[in-house]
């Protein structure tokens, strides 16, 4: 799953695009770009296993493959002692 950092849509595949930098001739640059928005600034993203929210940075993965983002794991294992 994809997130567009823009519009903080999700959404399988990316919509590909060409920028020809004002040249006239291939080869051209390709982009991938939200379908929703045309932002191009995507990242990977995956669902949290307890809360359902994106995450699309660091997270916990735990030995049995659960993908855990911060607030949930915080929240779960209690304040340090």
């Amino acid at each position: 799953m994809l997130i567009c950092t823009e519009c903080g849509r999700t959404f399988e595949q990316p919509q590909e695009a060409e920028e020809k930098h004002g040249l006239d001739t291939p080869p051209y640059e390709k982009i991938s770009m939200c379908p929703y928005c045309g932002g191009v600034s995507l990242r990977n993203a995956y669902p949290c296993s307890i809360c359902g929210g994106w995450i699309t940075g660091s997270h916990i993965i735990t030995l049995d493959g659960q993908r855990i983002c911060d607030g949930c794991y915080i929240r779960y294992e209690g304040p340090d002692d």
